[in-house]
């Protein structure tokens, strides 16, 4: 019973408190709204000074459009022929003086007239797609510049798992290697003689090792992996004719005969 009696106590005298600290509480006083003038940069221009300069104005946007459109490349009508292209407008006399003046006061407002005049004047006011434009003509054009070098071994080409294609007398070639000397497309064509060992009847019925001569083509299929993290070598079909030297069998004659196999060769770097 006694300690209900204290609490009620002790919530009496917080209410009493807390109604004095409410009645001094004052209300916020009413916010006016401060409005501050545009900052212009053309008040200080004439009527015909505004004139003159949305003249100009007008003619560089003109002007820049023109400039984006047939950027380092010479103009051309509807019909495809070639035009002069028109100069770069003059600016007006009084304006460069006045811009003079102005100074960083040109970042405050860009928008105004005079502002985007000298902005223009001083070339500050580059219009974003042309850039684009021009940076990335510029990106091709040192792109198709660019030297790619080639190391020669890209043209030493190993050669094995060959056979003879339309013959009565089977030939397996070995291992050998020729140089490509032309190149057309997916086909490179060798000049030299390539070497290649190959596997011939003796006219025994058994076989011998010989070695032959090689001339013809090869087809690039694609780039392979071997013994390496990425791909290093390039594949390819030879279609050549070969010719055999040395062989003690004469039933094999001394024209050439059709061989085809596989071939490899260091992969190419590209412009890529």
């Amino acid at each position: 019973m006694r300690y209900s009696w204290t609490v009620a106590f002790s919530c009496c005298l917080l209410l009493l408190i807390g109604v004095p600290v409410r009645a001094q509480e004052v209300a916020p006083l009413p916010s006016t709204p401060l409005v501050l003038p545009a900052f212009s940069l053309g008040g200080a221009l004439s009527a015909a000074e505004r004139r003159e300069l949305d003249a100009w104005l007008d003619a560089m946007r003109k002007w820049q459009r023109m400039d984006k459109r047939w950027h380092n490349e010479p103009k051309h009508d509807a019909f495809g022929r070639i035009r002069d292209r028109a100069a770069m407008p003059e600016a007006p006399d009084w304006l460069e003086a006045r811009c003079a003046t102005l100074g960083p006061a040109l970042a405050l407002n860009p928008t105004d007239p005079l502002g985007a005049a000298c902005r223009i004047l001083a070339g500050v006011d580059e219009d974003p797609t042309a850039e684009a434009i021009r940076a990335s003509t510029a990106a091709k054009r040192a792109d198709a510049e660019k030297v790619v070098k080639n190391s020669f071994l890209t043209r030493v080409h190993i050669d094995g798992l060959w056979t003879t294609t339309s013959t009565d007398y089977r030939m397996y070639g070995i291992v050998g290697s020729h140089i490509s000397l032309v190149d057309v497309g997916r086909v490179q064509f060798f000049g030299p003689p390539g070497v290649i060992l190959l596997s011939v009847p003796d006219g025994n019925g058994s076989r011998e090792i010989r070695a032959g001569y090689t001339w013809g083509m090869s087809i690039r299929l694609g780039d392979v992996r071997l013994f390496a993290q990425s791909k290093n070598l390039t594949l390819f079909l030879t279609v050549t004719k070969v010719w055999v030297t040395g062989s003690a069998y004469s039933g094999l004659g001394s024209g050439g005969f059709d061989i085809a196999g596989f071939s490899l060769a260091p992969r190419r770097h590209s412009k890529n």
